[in-house]
């Protein structure tokens, strides 16, 4: 045998041992994060709260189920939002043509950006891009659902009482549900 020949098996026993490896680690169950001090006093994380950019069914329409204590790294259906909503403010419709509808590229990329810093736990930033689409557009509700959120989830009430005003009654009750999660409560409407 020659130093190439040994080579390439070494290097293929290799590759197989990194790749029992690599399943072995797959297949094992996640495991939770602990804290290193007290759970008050530590930032929300990606994990504890839940997707914006996933749809599911209005809180109104669906018979919840408890929800699982252990935190998985993706939250349960039943507390995605809905991103069904109204169309956004500030999409063009041709003239003649009502129901053909352009979309605005430039909008739907910001607020995509919004979206993504708010999923990887970045919940100021995710505030700070909600809060310039809503200057342009103050009704979009993809937006405001965002700002609730995120407010809840760093435990700012009055900020999260603002916002939450401004969403139609559906998102409210929604929005509602999601923030006790996190110790904020809105009054009775």
């Amino acid at each position: 045998m020659t130093p190439r020949h040994i080579l390439l098996a070494a290097g293929a026993v290799l590759v197989l041992g990194m790749s029992v490896y690599l399943v072995l680690e797959v297949s094992r169950p996640p495991v939770a994060a602990q804290a290193s001090g007290p759970t008050s006093a530590r930032r929300p994380t990606v994990a504890d709260r839940p997707s914006v950019t996933e749809p599911t069914e209005r809180d109104s329409d669906v018979v919840r189920a408890p929800l699982p204590t252990q935190v998985t790294g993706r939250p349960p259906v039943e507390d995605r939002p809905n991103v069904t909503d109204p169309p956004v403010p500030g999409v063009e419709i041709e003239p003649g043509a009502a129901t053909v509808m352009k979309a605005n590229p430039k909008l739907d990329a910001v607020m995509s950006e919004a979206n993504k810093a708010y999923d990887r736990g970045d919940f100021d930033d995710a505030k700070a891009i909600a809060l310039k689409v809503l200057a342009k557009t103050p009704n979009n509700v993809r937006m405001l659902r965002i700002l609730v959120s995120s407010d809840c989830i760093l435990g700012d009430n009055a900020e999260a009482q603002k916002h939450y005003q401004l969403l139609p009654p559906g998102d409210r009750a929604q929005m509602r549900t999601r923030c006790e999660r996190y110790g904020v409560t809105f009054p009775p409407e």
